[in-house]
């Protein structure tokens, strides 16, 4: 396997454990769609819906990478 397929991996099962302790969301109530981002490439790793009740309010630190995380609102389309 190589080294960038593995850091993809790795970056996945990440986001895979963060989400895994949100709620899942319902299918019905206001909901957030989180999305994670390899910060090397930008490309998408993943996306996931959750409620929009479940998800921790922002830090006002700027996180140890420097870059500010963002948290954008996107209208439903139903």
């Amino acid at each position: 396997m190589s080294a960038e397929r593995e850091r993809r991996e790795l970056l996945r099962a990440t986001a895979e454990r963060i989400v895994a302790d949100l709620p899942v969301w319902d299918g019905v109530s206001p909901k957030l769609l989180v999305t994670f981002t390899d910060p090397e490439t930008q490309t998408r790793i993943g996306h996931w819906f959750v409620p929009a009740t479940a998800v921790p309010q922002p830090q006002a630190k700027t996180p140890p990478s420097g870059r500010a995380r963002r948290l954008h609102i996107v209208p439903d389309a139903s």
